[in-house]
């Protein structure tokens, strides 16, 4: 229930207050509270039915969990961001999205572009947001402090997956090699603002070669490109990867993102037990899908795989080898993204809606995260590794107030409606999934009320970094 309060007498009238809930926190645990927010900040956090504010949501019986952080969505990348920035952070803040890392690359000098781009982004987010920018070439590296002093982004992102294709698909003078990756990563390491590299590790040469002769071979189905894209080729990328980072002495900044496999998984402990700081993020898709489930809806790079991969990921996003969870979301319409085979059609899926609500349903209550871990992962180890903390990804007072309040036994089907993209289908579609947001707040704002979004494009704004008090 959601009203409008009064006043506590001698402790005043907040601007909101999420009353009588659990919070859960992956510092502090679970306890009963009420939580207050003025200004857009947590300003209180007090004994339940002490506070009161100008909105007043009741979270009895419901857990507030701190603001979800999609750390990994591509919004504009089939169409314009004016677009998707409304779309699908209207989308978001259904599943408890509060802010997103949109992952994007252009082959121009992002110094002759930003401001075009934060422009339309910060006219038509509804959630906060903040950007990892591809590195591609050359000039794209000479821009790294340009870019952190002028536009707040300290995030970039490093794709394997385009080593040998970046010069035709960018229309580049040469290829994304390891020469070029290694300038990148020095000069990111040289840096006195903190900075992250995300990067998609894969295997190029070994995959380019998969799928010539896949396809030559008449290859088709689902299974044709969990062959084409290799557990082991993501595996020996990524600790190729880690490694290069580690000569530099920036192992600590360095996340790999959609790990799928558990070879790579696997790895990344044996690396970690080594000292290495490196930070892994898996997807929703490879913990709650198997290949076998699949058809051209979850055409996605990496590709889901076997049972066995997931639930090695689930343990090892328990254990901590695995620190996050992202989406990979792609937007696109059912016609777009269905070709005449696998090999056709678009890349990437829809998902940043259900994000928390498929690591509740399939990791809280099938016993294989607790409360806590599935906070942490879903909000605030994406805070840290991405240097939002804390502003993002924590319940505290001086934080933003991200919060979402949960009913924990509240089971929906999934469908396209319900999640409010503009995307016309989705990967989990009739799945009936229990653990679902009724209230999203952004910076002490009502966003998303039992099923209303109340925000308008416009409403959130870019998250510069570094923040305050990291």
């Amino acid at each position: 229930m959601t009203r409008n309060g009064g006043g506590d007498g001698a402790g005043g009238t907040h601007d909101l207050v999420i009353a009588g809930g659990t919070v859960v926190s992956p510092q502090q645990g679970r306890f009963e509270a009420d939580v207050a927010a003025d200004d857009g900040r947590i300003s209180r956090i007090a004994s339940p039915g002490t506070l009161d504010g100008e909105t007043v949501v009741d979270a009895t019986d419901r857990y507030v969990f701190p603001g979800v952080i999609d750390p990994h969505v591509h919004h504009g990348l089939f169409r314009p961001l004016d677009a998707e920035a409304d779309t699908e952070s209207r989308s978001g803040l259904v599943g408890g999205v509060t802010t997103t890392g949109n992952i994007f690359r252009r082959g121009e000098p992002y110094t002759e572009i930003m401001d075009g781009y934060a422009a339309t982004a910060e006219a038509n987010y509804r959630h906060d947001y903040f950007f990892t920018l591809g590195l591609l070439y050359d000039e794209h590296v000479a821009e790294i402090p340009e870019i952190i002093a002028d536009h707040g982004v300290t995030s970039f992102k490093w794709y394997g997956n385009y080593k040998l294709q970046a010069a035709e698909r960018f229309d580049l003078d040469r290829n994304l090699l390891d020469d070029v990756a290694d300038r990148f990563v020095q000069r990111l390491a040289g840096q006195e603002t903190p900075t992250t590299l995300a990067y998609h590790a894969e295997n190029a040469e070994i995959t380019e070669r998969l799928t010539a002769e896949l396809q030559a071979a008449g290859a088709d189905g689902y299974e044709a490109i969990v062959e084409k894209f290799p557990g082991y080729a993501e595996a020996q990328a990524a600790v190729a990867g880690a490694n290069l980072a580690r000569q530099h002495g920036y192992d600590d900044d360095f996340y790999v993102v959609h790990v799928s496999s558990r070879r790579t998984a696997a790895d990344l402990a044996e690396l970690q037990s080594l000292g290495y700081g490196v930070t892994a993020e898996t997807c929703t898709h490879y913990l709650a899908l198997t290949a076998e489930e699949c058809d051209q809806r979850m055409r996605i790079n990496p590709p889901v795989r076997s049972q066995a991969d997931q639930d090695a990921l689930w343990r090892h996003l328990r254990e901590g080898t695995i620190d996050c969870v992202g989406t990979d979301h792609i937007a696109n319409t059912r016609d777009e993204k269905l070709g005449e085979d696998i090999w056709d059609g678009l890349w990437g899926s829809p998902s940043s809606a259900t994000m928390l609500p498929l690591v509740l349903s399939e990791g809280v209550r099938e016993g294989r995260l607790s409360l806590e871990r599935a906070a942490a992962v879903t909000s605030t180890n994406a805070a840290k590794a991405y240097d939002l903390y804390p502003k993002k990804g924590a319940i505290r007072v001086g934080s933003d107030a991200d919060l979402v309040v949960v009913d924990p036994d509240e089971t929906k089907p999934v469908t396209p409606d319900l999640l409010r993209s503009a995307a016309d289908y989705a990967m989990y579609e009739g799945r009936e999934v229990t653990g679902w947001p009724t209230h999203t707040v952004v910076r002490g704002r009502l966003a998303f009320d039992r099923g209303d979004v109340l925000a308008d494009p416009g409403d959130g704004t870019h998250v510069d970094r570094p923040v305050a008090g990291r």
